[in-house]
């Protein structure tokens, strides 16, 4: 029998920029939302806005475009943010990503 506990339910990975850690929101409906941005970008908006954006809020974006952070990083960011919500490793990830 499998089974789909509370723990796992309840479950949010974090990641940590620096010295500050967010909370990934990893839920299906908010994936779904940032795939629909993607294919639909609106008013310019970059896909590490679209995916940062949505999977930290709006608070946690505004702080790490603040901290003016190189692209390379900017990019990773945006990898172990994908990596957090589809629960994969970060290395299969970073492989998927110079894949596509």
């Amino acid at each position: 029998m499998y089974v789909i506990d509370s723990t796992r339910l309840n479950q949010r990975p974090e990641i940590r920029i620096g010295d500050r850690i967010f909370g990934i929101d990893n839920r299906l409906s908010t994936f779904e939302k940032m795939n629909a941005h993607i294919k639909n970008p609106k008013d310019g908006m970059r896909e590490f806005d679209i995916i940062i954006g949505g999977a930290l809020g709006d608070a946690a974006y505004n702080e790490i475009l603040e901290m003016d952070l190189p692209y390379a990083v900017m990019r990773d960011i945006v990898v172990i943010i994908l990596a957090a919500i589809q629960d994969i490793s970060e290395e299969e990830a970073h492989s998927r990503f110079r894949k596509s």
